[in-house]
């Protein structure tokens, strides 16, 4: 029966006479030098449009942010950058003869960076980073409507460094309705602990997205089952530090968009998992939640202010003391010239009418800008009820003694957490700036203190 099929439809093709089609005419590629593109970009909310005004074709666009350039055939694409720069996009104009041999370049200009967690996250080109350099294996989607009927998964490239996504218009409002799979060959242990990061970045408000780390094939034993509130174009990064490590080959890192707002872009970048001995040199934001309602420093009062600036030699006389400035949330002062470089050559004390108690635990974080690098400022939140007339004694009782190096007009913030508290009517922020720069502005703000919940 096969062998007269075959036989049969070889006479037939035979006997049939070759049909004409119109095809395709390398003659009529488009043009790239007829690219008429335009870019817009909305710099409240930091979206830009790219449309292709020539009717009758369509438009491929490159636009390189990022490691991985996002490639789109839309009109009209959209998309959400956070950091302020001037951006390329690339356009190839298609028809039915194909894509032009040549393409335009557009700027997007970005004005200002969005408002966000300046914490991105661990560092994801550090060495330590297991995801940076594994294998994906595979990926998988499953999105769903209200109903709980499957629709089509919204189409993307990922990559090891991240993915961006434009959620389907008929996405269901529940968890689980918006789902992402990403299997990795990436294996951990039960004898170690490990640090996780991941950075999102939405266009719309999204009231959570679930991030959940765990094996292939198996959803009961997991590093992680959370949910990330993301603000219409606010970055924000998940992270967990020292996890205890999970006996498994191949770790699954499962996202869950369900209750997103369709049509609008997610992007997910700066995925970071490493072993927690490994130092990458990240410096973690508090977990605590800092309260305004609850800060001590809230109409705090300076009750007395002192300098001790000096040279290299310890001479005071030697330096003009500069002005302090206070703020209601701290204070600022121009840094002298010829301050020696020695710890305590620069010295501003501040007591004020803050108290604590050895009862209670607190939470505290100061913030220092510097308008030019600083080698290392120190910190002590040290008691001071004798106002400086028994430097002996309040010297010996306090929560910090810490140092931090400033980069030039870039914010530093300092905290502690769950530390018991000193027996102090008159809490003193005890500063010093030796090595500074002649010259250099030094804004310290944000002084914010509550009792630990």
């Amino acid at each position: 029966m096969v062998a007269a099929a075959c036989v049969a439809l070889m006479g037939l093709t035979a006997a049939c006479s070759a049909e004409k089609f119109d095809g395709v005419d390398p003659n009529g590629r488009p043009d790239a030098n007829e690219i008429d593109a335009v870019v817009t970009v909305d710099q409240e909310t930091n979206t830009y449009t790219l449309t292709l005004n020539n009717k009758g074709y369509y438009p491929v666009w490159t636009v390189n942010v990022g490691r991985n350039p996002k490639v789109s055939t839309i009109n009209g694409m959209t998309g959400v950058i956070a950091e302020a720069g001037t951006y390329q996009v690339e356009v190839r104009m298609g028809n039915r003869n194909g894509l032009s041999q040549g393409s335009k370049v557009y700027d997007i200009v970005i004005e200002n960076s969005l408002a966000g967690d300046v914490f991105k996250g661990f560092d994801y080109d550090s060495s330590f980073n297991l995801w940076k350099t594994a294998t994906i294996k595979n990926v998988a989607y499953w999105f769903a409507n209200n109903d709980w009927g499957e629709i089509a998964a919204p189409t993307t490239d990922i990559a090891n460094d991240g993915f961006s996504l434009v959620l389907p218009a008929e996405i269901g409002t529940q968890q689980w309705q918006g789902q992402v799979h990403i299997t990795s060959d990436i294996a951990t242990s039960a004898d170690k602990n490990y640090d996780f990061s991941v950075f999102f970045l939405s266009a719309e408000a999204h009231p959570g997205v679930t991030v959940k780390l765990h094996p292939e094939g198996i959803d009961d034993v997991f590093y992680c089952e959370s949910k990330v509130v993301l603000e219409a174009g606010v970055g924000k990064c998940f992270f967990l530090s020292n996890l205890q490590g999970v006996d498994m080959t191949n770790l699954v890192l499962t996202l869950d968009f369900g209750g997103g707002v369709g049509g609008s872009e997610v992007q997910v970048s700066n995925i970071v998992l490493k072993d927690h001995a490994n130092d990458d040199g990240t410096i973690l934001p508090p977990a605590v939640e800092f309260d305004d309602s609850r800060n001590l420093f809230a109409g705090f009062s300076a009750v007395k202010v002192t300098t001790w600036f000096a040279d290299a030699g310890w001479s005071d006389g030697a330096i003009a003391q500069p002005t302090i400035d206070i703020a209601s949330d701290g204070y600022s002062f121009v840094m002298p010239a010829g301050v020696g470089g020695e710890q305590w050559q620069g010295q501003v004390h501040m007591w004020t009418n803050v108290a604590t108690t050895p009862d209670k635990y607190y939470d505290f974080c100061i913030t220092f800008r510097s308008t030019e690098d600083h080698p290392g400022v120190t910190i002590k939140l040290q008691k001071g009820d004798s106002l400086g007339d028994d430097g002996d004694t309040d010297d010996n009782v306090y929560f910090c003694l810490d140092k931090v190096t400033l980069k030039a007009n870039v914010a530093y913030t300092y905290y502690f957490e769950n530390l018991q508290g000193i027996d102090t009517r008159n809490l003193q922020v005890c500063c010093d700036y030796a090595g500074g720069v002649g010259g250099a502005e030094i804004t310290v703000s944000d002084i914010h203190l509550q009792e630990h919940l």
